[in-house]
């Protein structure tokens, strides 16, 4: 029988860093080779409102790094994202999907959800998006407190640096 594994994860609202509510839910089925996504989210979005942008995270020395799956969509009176990733190396990224801590959702000036594989509460103030810089700055001693962890993948002369993935590419 292939290997399959399924998880369910209830998305929380976070407002100044606290968990205040349930909003959602985030199911994964990981089964032949591919990893199937599914986010469902409780609200709307006005028209011209950004509906938001979920990422996959794991955590990396003191951070939580979040690997952009994509921006949700207004849908069945929700907000909603779905999609296929690899289990093995999700977005080119190298990370695993057994390495993840859960599904994190950004809604500039209202809030983040986050849904945590163990149902734990997470310090959102932790989350930083996985650097422009790549692989590179995941190596780095200074992990997000340098200048290309937060910075545009290319330099002055418009080259990419050796290994480095932007964000959300």
């Amino acid at each position: 029988m292939q290997d399959y594994r399924r998880q369910i994860a209830y998305l929380y609202a976070y407002e100044h860093g606290k968990q205040v509510k349930n909003a959602g839910f985030v199911k994964a089925e990981v089964r032949g080779g591919s990893c199937r996504l599914g986010i469902h989210l409780k609200g709307y979005c006005r028209e011209g409102q950004d509906a938001g942008t979920a990422y996959i995270y794991f955590y990396h020395r003191d951070r939580i790094v979040g690997i952009c799956l994509g921006e949700l969509k207004s849908q069945n009176g929700a907000l909603e994202w779905q999609g296929l990733v690899d289990p093995e190396n999700i977005q080119e990224k190298g990370i695993r999907f057994s390495e993840t801590g859960g599904v994190w959702i950004r809604r500039p000036g209202i809030r983040d959800y986050v849904a945590d594989w163990e149902d734990d509460p997470v310090d959102v103030d932790r989350f930083l998006l996985y650097p422009e810089g790549g692989e590179r700055c995941i190596r780095c001693p200074r992990f997000g407190n340098c200048k290309r962890s937060g910075e545009n993948a290319f330099d002055e002369r418009g080259t990419i640096y050796e290994g480095s993935h932007p964000s959300g590419s």
